[in-house]
């Protein structure tokens, strides 16, 4: 009848029965390790409600679907760069442009197996390659998973 709620509204509990299954358990490790990136670098929480605590960073590859935005904190050291990779394909040897900061560690990659992930496609090491001293102008090359996204400190 109208008006009247449906049984799924009135749950309460979690099925955590679920986690039993791989997938369900990586989906809870991604979100977890992302809980995690979210209360442990100040990037993420520092400027969260301003304009200074987000730059778009690449948006001129929407035929491969592939965005790069900072999230900075109140000192430069602390930005992040994260980039998404929203198509079924992996991008090796991506390059992205940025300016200020040497990029030299991925502290998340959604494609983990931890995640469910097939754990593959990674960056145990950064390329971030000085362009320009002077304007502190570096390209950082780096693999992306399919249908996924990494974060960069």
């Amino acid at each position: 009848e109208f008006g009247q709620t449906s049984e799924w509204n009135h749950k309460t509990e979690l099925d955590w029965h679920l986690l039993q299954y791989k997938n369900h358990e990586g989906v809870k490790n991604c979100v977890s390790a992302l809980n995690r990136v979210l209360k442990e670098e100040p990037a993420m929480f520092e400027n969260q409600f301003n304009l200074q605590g987000f730059e778009w960073i690449d948006l001129s590859h929407r035929q491969e679907s592939v965005i790069a935005f900072l999230r900075k904190g109140t000192r430069e050291e602390d930005n992040i760069l994260v980039v998404l990779n929203m198509t079924p394909v992996p991008r090796f040897d991506w390059e992205i442009y940025v300016s200020g900061k040497v990029f030299q560690r991925e502290i998340f990659n959604s494609n983990e197996s931890a995640y469910s992930g097939t754990g593959d496609v990674y960056n145990p090491e950064i390329r971030c390659l000085s362009i320009d001293k002077a304007q502190e102008n570096y390209r950082v090359i780096v693999n992306l998973p399919a249908l996924g996204g990494i974060i960069l400190k």
